[in-house]
């Protein structure tokens, strides 16, 4: 049976040149061969291993420089869970991609441990590959920042947002940035402080501003909910209207404010996603993680002003 194998691709044809490193880990070979295939595509190096001990192993390599963790949660010997608890231990950390069925303590465990998501199986290789993606084009953003956070002792900023996923990503990077340098928390933490700020102000920018029911997204596809979307965009209704967030950090707490024009939510009448049935809705589960990553997490009366804190952690 194979074992580990490595797999580089000619970044000239794959239309990329990062030649960032993917490990991808399952006792599935099938599932092994279809990741490697899409990564490859997207012009990534691919290792395989069909075991957590083998990434150990890669990772105490010199040679091998792993970038980024796709692995099963249920391995023969040491699990996922395990795995990603000693890579988030480890002194340079890199992000961990959690795959598995739909058990739901399992599903909470690779959030609160740190993974950057978990993605249930079956699942479609395109989506795990935009995981991927997305999460080390964030992780090149920061490397061009400059270390400035050490020399900082309060930050405050404002933004008005208008509908834009990509300005959700980057003022959310622009929001931790410092959290590590200014020693509120490690930067496994600050990965998942931007994680939850991400889905507050996407919530408040598409189910705030546009008022687009999640509904659409379960019931009709991703696709229908991104015509949803552009459509409302265009409306005179709705094109003006902005996300207002704002932040402070200090040295010993960070808090961030979100606020949306929209007509607000009953926020006490969400299903809870730690529910079984609830948890893998796509509706709901990112307040789930917003309030697995924030120590502090509370609606105004009207549901469209939502503000998050997390503490020093000493």
């Amino acid at each position: 049976m194979e074992r580990m194998y490595l797999m580089s691709v000619d970044t000239e044809r794959s239309g990329s040149a990062s030649q960032e490193t993917v490990l991808i880990i399952d006792d599935d070979e099938t599932i092994r061969f279809s990741l490697t295939n899409k990564l490859t595509k997207y012009g990534y190096n691919v290792v395989s291993a069909d075991k957590a001990e083998d990434a150990l192993y890669l990772f105490k390599e010199d040679r091998t420089k792993i970038d980024f963790v796709v692995t099963d949660i249920r391995l023969r010997k040491m699990d996922g869970i395990e795995l990603l608890r000693h890579i988030t231990n480890m002194d340079q950390p890199v992000p961990v991609l959690l795959t598995g069925q739909g058990n739901i303590e399992d599903a909470v465990n690779a959030l609160r441990y740190g993974a950057c998501d978990f993605i249930r199986k079956p699942f479609d290789p395109s989506d795990v590959a935009n995981v991927v993606r997305s999460v080390l084009k964030r992780k090149a953003e920061e490397r061009l920042t400059l270390d400035m956070g050490q020399y900082i002792m309060t930050e405050n900023r404002e933004f008005l947002l208008p509908a834009d996923i990509n300005l959700g990503s980057v003022v959310s990077f622009v929001a931790t940035a410092h959290l590590v340098k200014m020693q509120v928390c490690n930067r496994a933490t600050a990965d998942n402080v931007s994680l939850a700020l991400r889905e507050a102000i996407t919530n408040a920018m598409f189910h705030g501003n546009l008022e687009i029911s999640s509904d659409i997204r379960e019931t009709e596809g991703i696709k229908a909910f991104n015509e949803m979307i552009e459509k409302r965009k265009a409306e005179e209704k709705y094109a003006a209207r902005r996300v207002r967030f704002s932040y402070e950090i200090t040295r010993e707490y960070a808090e961030y404010i979100i606020e949306d024009e929209g007509s607000g939510f009953d926020h006490k009448k969400l299903p809870d996603p730690r529910e079984p049935e609830n948890f893998f809705n796509k509706s709901g589960r990112g307040i789930l993680i917003i309030q697995l990553h924030m120590d502090e997490v509370e609606w105004n009366e009207t549901g469209n002003r939502i503000r998050m804190k997390k503490y020093r952690v000493k």
